[in-house]
């Protein structure tokens, strides 16, 4: 646990202790001041302020902080393997309102845990008609009407083209698929350059073009950078009842760490995200 000279919430906010998602009604926490019992107390006001229900808090296994957190009754949710620089992380949650804590049954994980899926050969090969590129800034209203189409919800604002930009001016790789010059699919690397890792998401292909490899190669392109970038690590979280995103993660080699209830406003609502990650070395 790191001392806060600063114990107020608002500062501890401004120097990435945790960040607020209204559009998902979450707060997430990665780093834990000294005095965790108070600032839990004071996170827990905000949320009611901020009409957000569920707590998420990352730590490293068997440290202080992850006693701290248990002592306050979080709830166990998955792990990341070198997360933090390299190193594990745990993640737990609190549930503000006992709705939001009820599983989907519809996960597809025990269905794809069931398939025994080999991680696939690299294909380096698009399907014949289609081209990829990576994003630029004058890219960002194409991209923004793609998201328009695929999802009527969103954890964040990929609806607007000036959010885009934002991303594409910072650590925010998007590449862009296309079809007789209409783009028909997209994939992001979000990079986290303090824990030397990356997300994949942001992943999105019309009706027309799905089932033709699009995002599989998609994600070996975005590998590709992030490993010349020195990134250790790659995680992705994926909706729990979409087949085909979880398959494609345990295709590209990733592993399976666990499930966050209803933890992302995407698609119809509040939807599980199945946690996927996967080591590139270093």
């Amino acid at each position: 646990m790191e001392s806060a000279h600063i114990q107020t919430v608002s500062s501890l906010q401004k120097r990435g202790y945790f960040y607020v998602e209204p559009e998902s009604r979450r707060i997430k926490v990665y780093r834990l001041p000294e005095d965790v019992h108070s600032f839990i107390g004071k996170l827990t006001k905000l949320a009611a302020r901020k009409n957000c229900d569920k707590i998420i808090i990352y730590v490293r296994p068997h440290s202080k902080e992850e006693a701290a957190v248990k002592k306050l009754y979080y709830q166990y949710e998955g792990g990341i393997e070198g997360f933090f620089r390299g190193s594990d992380t745990k993640i737990y949650a609190d549930f503000l309102q006992p709705s939001r804590n009820e599983p989907d049954p519809a996960n597809v994980i025990a269905q794809v845990k069931e398939m025994n899926i080999k991680p696939q050969a690299k294909e380096e090969s698009l399907a014949l008609g289609y081209k990829m590129k990576w994003a630029k800034e004058k890219n960002s209203n194409e991209l923004a009407n793609l998201y328009r189409k695929v999802f009527s919800k969103y954890p964040t604002p990929i609806h607007d083209p000036h959010y885009l930009e934002k991303l594409l001016r910072e650590d925010t790789y998007f590449s862009l698929i296309y079809k007789d010059e209409q783009l028909v699919s997209a994939c992001s690397a979000d990079i986290f350059s303090k824990f030397e890792a990356a997300e994949f998401t942001d992943c999105a292909t019309l009706p027309p073009h799905r089932g033709k490899g699009l995002l599989s190669y998609q994600y070996l392109k975005l590998e590709e950078k992030m490993r010349e970038l020195r990134i250790r690590m790659m995680f992705s979280y994926t909706r729990a009842k979409s087949m085909g995103m979880n398959i494609v993660a345990a295709r590209q080699g990733f592993t399976y760490g666990g499930c966050m209830i209803k933890n992302s406003m995407i698609g119809s609502g509040l939807e599980d995200m199945n946690i996927w990650y996967k080591s590139l070395g270093g």
